[in-house]
């Protein structure tokens, strides 16, 4: 039913501001805005009522009735926003949603609305709109709309039965015999190991919903080691062959991502970079999602055969491409048996067994589902929290046949979602199929559109749209987010069955019109314009909502872009647009988003668009952005990056009801006038330009005070002259849940980071180029209890500070890179309950069930023998002669969740001999592990490795690192070399006193004397301009303090 495409969820509360007295004195006015608010909740209530129930259950009457007043509700809106804007003026003060803009303006309107012009036009226009709504209400006593509706409460948080469903691959169920069989595939001929080295093409072939992608996915994660390069390409119905090749190039090989522009290369272009990339190169690439056999060959043409072993997966509904393959994999659905473990996985709380939830109708939707994987897992979503007895009544309402139930019942699933979940899912549609999406930009959307608005005490407009997010991932009607590697964002997909669906009810709910160059081509047989506009229409419905993607004629024909009056959200994606119409045509546009397009559009009309909320330009040259950007007093979020522009103007400053500000890319921000902005929500800077400029910055953020979300990246060093300031900014921000700090090089943290006291709310803290000198001591369950990312650099990490990380209850994701410590530390099972995924520069012990939930570890070991002592005596000097690296026990095998293992070894001072043993040591460490995890091995300081016949050698020694060591561990550091003639020490001093460099250096001395050899040595001090001083460690007294970006001991730095 045509329910999600209107605006009668906003509209109410506006209606309801207009009765204030200043705003009806027109003879007759309020008594015609009373009868209207009142038709429009009854036309509101029996739109929820309807919206319950498939279109083919309604009679025409019906739908006809629906899209009428779904108009009506679009025009009525504009009418009221439109009045609000003009009554408001240019002097709107800020507000942080739609009910206090209309409080704001109520207390400074009266002098406006006695004009007679403004009075009489709203009367009118109210009057024409109320005689329209007679006419419908009249209609809809005669024909009744019949409907069931289901308005569950929405949840604050993931669904943690959501999270479990797919954490590890053994919990997958039925994978492991189809991820061995296409293995087998791939590693053998006839039955027999596949000796030839040719290219091998193996294709996973069945139904929507199957499982194709997560089978792939998991063959992939498992032998991507086994390969020199990787990468997972998801293609589409509608493919962009250039996007797919850049994604493919910037996977398969990470220096694509900063020092190529690959801004105008045509096919030709990237076949033959992929042809020279992989020249020599045995890889392993997954093409997921192929439709036709055309996208497949131009791929295919790509991916030159070298003759080195390598491996490509293909997945496909269709099975006339799937056999473009060598060897093509059938997959089947899940058996009765793994139906019914995945089913009640969903469904069943903790502790509850398949024989207590076990009845006759659960058999018969399982049935139904006919081994589905996503059916499965949708019904049961629709099931888990209604009581058992009401079961039988979703099976009967769902209509189940005899073939593919799947699209039955994620339509059901959608028609069973709350009202105002509706609009947000169906507006998933505008995006380009099997797009990777950034959950945050996602809910600003909404919040621009109008979709979310809030209810009494319910917190922030982003807080209620992310409880909407949370919702339909819980409902699984979009896929489990994941974090992103930079930590910026946060990624989610929508399966590609639940996108079919919402494509499909986007258009038949005139909910959005998408053009992509298919569309477009074909726009001037198959629509119908109106003559003034040139717009496409449908059924007679104005298009509200247009999204133009993947679009790159040269020209476009003029009547396609002449954008109609009433069009309210505008997206082009990656598209070229050279004939555009002004700007000012898009009178009541609230939403433009423009991305990856060469658009020629002049925003010197910008500030014309006086209802806009949302705007977002972003990898989209512009000429210039004009300071009338500040006459858009209704914009509630902002978001411009890599525009092409050096500066940001000042004019951003004015807009005081902005809730979102995003700028990347820009030399200049106007950050002396950042302060004004005081309804900020969420702010994000990146590259941050001169000393000047951050020293302003962290001053105006603390007036800032209602900010949730903090991220900024500064291009120079954050020294403590700069750190005081900006933290005490930071304990004005008593709502903040996001901290997101990014610094040039390495700063030593001031004392007053000890002082703070973080807002309990707060979530996430990452912070890169400041490092602590201990942790601070308010990272702790009392004063963070729902801290769950955490990421810092410290010097020192000590057994007390791993008891308080451990007591964290919701840590779910660590990152930790310290210098020092404590030797042989053992993580037992009271402590990291919650934690999936850890990063450590160290090596930790575990118990058996310590961390219960970790998937994803990393740790630094070291292969230089002559550091590792076991129980306290340095290793080599161990009496028995059989002990090799590899009895070095690390104990993975207790970690029972594991799936993922990325081991960094240090080569500083090793042998390559021993740099060997250590990478079998950790590979024989997971042999026995249950769940078979991945394993990736990166070698980290190969350069420092010891070469035991050189005669001469440089060796960096950072002072903290080894100033509480004895001197044994001086002597063994070159006792390797057995040639050595000249030692060259670089002593690293910042953050040391000069007694600590002194002993450091008397030891280095003491080792070279007694060497064989008796090399000479040369000492030469860096940093020493930030050394401390002995007698007094205050802040006063440590002065600014970095490490360099050279300093090759920040390669053991996580994050650098």
């Amino acid at each position: 039913m045509e329910l999600a495409a209107g605006a009668m969820a906003s509209l109410a509360p506006k209606l309801g501001k207009l009765l204030k007295d200043e705003y009806v004195m027109q003879k007759g006015l309020k008594a015609d805005i009373e009868s209207l608010s009142r038709e429009l909740v009854m036309m509101d209530a029996a739109l929820v009522d309807a919206s319950g129930v498939p279109p083919d259950e309604h009679s025409e009457v019906d739908k006809v009735w629906a899209g009428q007043v779904r108009e009506l509700s679009y025009d009525m809106e504009d009418v009221v926003d439109d009045f609000v804007v003009r009554v408001a003026g240019r002097d709107c003060t800020s507000a942080t949603n739609d009910a206090n803009v209309f409080k704001k303006i109520l207390s400074k309107a009266t002098a406006v609305v006695r004009k007679a012009k403004d009075r009489h036009k709203i009367s009118d226009k109210i009057k024409d709109i109320k005689k329209l709504s007679s006419e419908l209400a009249e209609l809809r006593a005669k024909y009744t709309v019949k409907g069931v509706g289901a308005n569950l409460a929405a949840t604050t948080g993931i669904d943690p039965r959501v999270l479990n469903l797919h954490k590890k691959e053994s919990d997958l169920v039925g994978i492991k015999a189809t991820k061995d069989k296409v293995i087998r595939m791939l590693r053998e001929a006839n039955g027999q190991a596949d000796a030839s080295e040719s290219l091998k093409i193996v294709s996973i072939v069945g139904v929507g919903g199957l499982g194709k992608t997560t089978l792939a996915k998991i063959v992939h994660d498992t032998l991507k080691n086994q390969f020199r390069c990787c990468a997972f390409i998801s293609v589409g119905r509608t493919p962009n062959l250039i996007k797919i090749f850049e994604k493919m190039l910037l996977e398969l090989d990470e220096k694509y991502s900063n020092r190529v522009d690959m801004a105008g290369w045509d096919l030709e272009r990237f076949w033959k970079e992929l042809h020279k990339l992989l020249q020599n190169k045995r890889y392993i690439i997954v093409v997921d999602d192929v439709w036709d056999k055309e996208s497949w060959e131009a791929i295919k043409y790509g991916l030159n055969d070298n003759n080195c072993g390598s491996r490509i997966i293909m997945t496909t509904r269709n099975f006339d491409v799937a056999m473009k393959a060598e060897e093509v994999y059938r997959l089947k659905p899940l058996s009765n048996e793994n139906s019914k473990k995945l089913f009640y996985k969903r469904i069943s709380h903790e502790g509850e067994s398949i024989e207590e939830l076990s009845s006759e109708v659960s058999n018969k939707i399982i049935d139904k589902c006919g081994g589905v994987p996503l059916a499965i897992i949708a019904i049961a979503s629709l099931l888990v929290d209604r009581p058992c007895e009401d079961w039988l009544k979703v099976y009967d309402s769902i209509g189940f046949g005899n073939g593919d139930n799947t699209m039955k019942i994620m339509s059901y699933s959608y028609y069973d979602l709350p009202s105002y979940l509706k609009p947000c899912l169906l507006h998933l549609s505008i995006f380009p199929e099997d797009s990777e999406l950034d959950a945050k930009s996602v809910i600003w959307m909404w919040i621009g559109e109008g979709f979310v608005y809030l209810e009494e005490e319910e917190g922030s407009l982003f807080e209620v749209g992310q409880r909407y997010f949370n919702e339909l991932v819980n409902r699984s009607m979009i896929q489990q987010p994941r974090e992103s590697y930079n930590r910026f964002t946060q990624w989610f997909r929508v399966h590609d069955i639940v996108f079919d669906l919402i494509c499909k009810l986007s258009k038949y709910e005139h909910f959005v019109t998408v053009l992509g160059s298919r569309e477009l081509q074909a726009s001037s047989v198959s629509s119908r314009r109106g003559k003034k506009t040139g717009m496409p229409c449908v059924d007679n419905s104005k298009v509200r909502r247009l999204v133009i993607q993947n679009h790159h004629l040269q020209h476009i024909p003029e009547d396609t872009m002449d954008m109609p009056e009433v069009l309210r959200s505008l997206n082009i994606v990656n598209s070229e647009i050279q004939n555009m119409a002004p700007l000012h045509s898009f009178r009541v546009c609230r939403v433009l988003c423009i991305q990856d397009s060469k658009v020629l559009i002049n925003l010197n009309h910008l500030g014309r668009l006086l209802h806009l909320k949302y705007l977002d330009i972003s990898y989209t040259p512009i000429d210039e952005l004009p300071n009338e950007i500040g006459h858009l007093k209704s914009l509630l979020a902002l978001q411009l990056i890599k525009t092409g522009r050096d500066e940001l103007p000042a004019a951003v400053c004015s807009l005081t009801q902005l809730l979102c500000l995003i700028a990347v890319g820009f030399k200049r921000l106007p950050v002396d006038g950042l302060g004004k902005l005081t309804s900020l929500d969420e702010l994000q800077l990146r590259d941050v330009v001169g000393r000047i400029a951050t020293k302003e910055l962290v001053v105006e953020l603390g007036k800032l005070a209602r900010l949730r979300v903090v991220a900024i990246k500064f291009s120079e060093e954050l020294v403590k002259s700069l750190q005081k300031p900006f933290v005490q900014s930071l304990f004005n921000l008593k709502e903040l849940q996001e901290l997101i700090v990014y610094c040039k090089s390495s700063q030593l943290g001031a004392t007053i980071w000890e002082s703070w006291e973080p807002p309990r709310k707060l979530r996430r803290l990452l912070i890169r180029g400041i490092r602590f000198s201990r942790l601070p001591g308010w990272i702790n369950s009392s004063c963070l209890p729902h801290l769950y990312f955490l990421s810092l650099p410290v010097y020192t990490v000590e057994v007390h500070d791993l008891g308080n990380l451990a007591r964290l209850p919701e840590l779910s994701y660590l990152e930790l890179g310290a210098y020092n410590w404590p030797p042989g530390y053992t993580v037992g099972i009271d402590g990291f309950k919650n934690l999936r995924f850890c990063r450590l520069n160290t090596t930790l012990k575990f118990h058996t069930g310590a961390m219960p939930r970790l998937e994803d570890l990393q740790f630094t070991v070291s292969a230089w023998l002559g550091s590792v002592e076991v129980n306290g005596v340095p290793f080599k000097q161990l009496s028995t002669k059989d002990v090799v690296i590899g009895d070095l026990d690390f104990s993975l095998d207790n970690l029972l969740s594991l799936e993922q293992v990325i081991i960094k070894i240090d080569c500083f001072n090793a042998t390559p001999t021993e740099v060997q043993e250590v990478e079998a040591a950790v590979g024989r460490a997971l042999e026995d592990h249950p769940n078979h995890p991945t394993i990736k091995v990166d070698r980290i300081c190969e350069e420092h490795m010891c070469d035991v016949e050189s005669v001469k050698t440089n060796l960096p020694i950072g002072v903290l690192l080894w100033k509480d060591k004895s001197d044994a561990n001086f002597i063994r550091l070159l006792s390797p070399y057995r040639r050595l003639q000249e030692a060259i020490f670089f002593i690293y001093c910042a953050g040391a006193n000069m007694c600590e460099v002194k002993k450091v250096e008397a030891a280095l001395t003491h080792a070279a004397d007694v060497h064989p050899n008796h090399p000479t040595i040369q000492l030469i001090r860096v940093n020493t301009e930030q050394m401390l001083s002995s007698s007094d460690h205050s802040d006063t007294e440590l002065g600014d303090h970095n490490v360099s970006q050279d300093n090759p001991l920040s390669k053991l730095q996580l994050g650098n």
